[in-house]
């Protein structure tokens, strides 16, 4: 049973027109690929009865951005419609990759993404995987539509672009493609694990022994630092004392015999206390 969301690609591609040109639907993917290896190629002979030139671009989803400047082209020629057709799916086939089947609730939620039954897609499957867009008149067109009569009408144009739907049309949004991207393209559970680091036992009060060694130590460094500047400063302190400081002339003090000298000598010069002393003296005799 085809997803819901691909019915209504199939049965009504005039939805899809709008929907590719509406303003805001036109978005740059978040995992960009390369056109580098679309190169420019012809294909068929050179005077065949149908000729057209393309120019080619590859769409992760619908509403992928395109700038028209950066493409390479293909020009395709063939005696007939049938070998046209398949000329350019031959070119085309080698960018396309295995189908995504995309499954949405009845409100358009996208419930699951899974690889369809098919690995290589045939030129059967080509509405699937190949679109016709007309970047001048901003106009869409299927795969089936490729006929006669649009040849002729693009065979002197320059802006016919070939999108080509890696994973098929059913990708209609660059939200459905990350979702396809994180299931698919590259799963959660097969990307790498980021190495996790031995544990260390905690301490008792919930922090580990490692965690305590680190705190004490910036601790310990930042005291040394202090330390440091203040013996700095103290430095700096004492030179600029040294510079200011005037020292005082130093008063000779006397000796002691030189005061006993001198308080003979201020005995002898105080005539009352020289008749005190003499009385004493006469007392003690």
């Amino acid at each position: 049973m085809e997803p819901v969301i691909e019915k209504q690609q199939i049965a009504q591609p005039e939805l899809e027109i709008e929907m590719e040109f509406e303003e805001g639907k036109v978005q740059q993917t978040l995992y960009p690929e390369s056109h580098s290896d679309i190169v420019n190629q012809t294909v068929g002979p050179e005077y065949g009865a149908i000729r057209c030139l393309f120019r080619v671009a590859k769409r992760e989803f619908v509403g992928q951005r395109i700038i028209l400047e950066e493409l390479n082209h293909w020009l395709i020629g063939a005696h007939c419609i049938e070998t046209f057709r398949v000329n350019l799916w031959q070119l085309a086939e080698p960018h396309i990759r295995q189908a995504v089947v995309v499954k949405t609730d009845k409100n358009g939620t996208v419930v699951d993404v899974h690889w369809g039954d098919s690995t290589r897609p045939t030129m059967e499957e080509g509405d699937r995987f190949i679109t016709f867009i007309d970047k001048r008149n901003r106009r869409f067109y299927p795969w089936r539509h490729l006929n006669v009569a649009a040849i002729e009408r693009w065979k002197n144009s320059t802006s016919i672009v070939v999108c080509i739907y890696m994973y098929s049309t059913a990708i209609s949004s660059r939200p459905i493609f990350e979702f396809v991207s994180d299931h698919l393209l590259n799963p959660k559970a097969l990307r790498p694990k980021p190495k996790v680091r031995p544990v260390i036992p905690p301490a008792a009060d919930g922090y580990s022994f490692r965690d305590e060694v680190r705190a004490i130590r910036e601790t310990f460094l930042q005291m040394r630092d202090l330390m440091h500047i203040l013996e700095n400063r103290i430095s700096l302190l004492e030179a600029k004392c040294d510079q200011s400081f005037q020292r005082e002339p130093m008063i000779m003090m006397p000796d002691r015999f030189d005061q006993q000298a001198t308080d003979q000598k201020s005995h002898n010069s105080d005539p009352l206390q020289y008749d005190k002393i003499k009385e004493e003296d006469e007392e003690e005799d």
